[in-house]
């Protein structure tokens, strides 16, 4: 079992996924802005709940401008969806968090598609929410049938999952090898 750090746990709260979470993952980090904006986005309750599962990681004073030039990358990527740098800063908190010597071999969750062309520059290892669902899948403990529900039930509630690619995530879990 390993650690992640994830900027946000939106889908895993969306979907009633963060239980799941915590049966593949040891721990879950998320930067102090990560764990605000769950908290503005009205799943206190639920964060205070994971406790001693999900943790909030603060930056030292060294690792702050560095997270801001980050979201200003993520900012002027031409995949955004949103040029102001300060809504991304807990993207780019969750990678200063990942690039520590310590966080080397941990895994960031990011769905955003800048964030990830970010990230990848960087060489952090990532995947993003339907990734972990998938392995949930082949650790045999959810179905694709429930892999596709959760991930329709996200994009119902405004994450930018298409039709499509549930679909095609879908098709992967039902096609993929299955550890029991």
């Amino acid at each position: 079992m390993q650690s992640v750090i994830r900027v946000l746990l939106i889908s895993a709260f969306q979907s009633n996924s963060f239980k799941l979470l915590t049966q593949i993952l040891a721990e879950i980090q998320v930067s102090k802005v990560c764990q605000a904006e769950l908290i503005r986005h009205g799943w206190e309750a639920e964060v205070k709940a994971a406790f001693p599962k999900l943790v909030a990681v603060p930056l030292t004073g060294a690792e702050e401008p560095q997270a801001l030039i980050i979201a200003q990358q993520i900012a002027r990527h031409p995949h955004t969806k949103d040029p102001v740098a300060e809504n991304h800063l807990g993207e780019a908190q969750a990678m200063v968090i990942a690039l520590r010597a310590e966080h080397s071999q941990n895994l960031l969750l990011l769905d955003e598609l800048a964030a990830r062309a970010i990230a990848k520059q960087r060489k952090i290892k990532l995947s993003g929410f339907p990734g972990v669902l998938l392995l949930a899948v082949q650790l045999g403990l959810i179905s694709a049938e429930e892999l596709r529900v959760r991930l329709d039930h996200c994009r119902v509630q405004g994450t930018h999952y298409s039709v499509g690619f549930i679909q095609q995530v879908y098709e992967m879990a039902s096609s993929g090898p299955r550890q029991r």
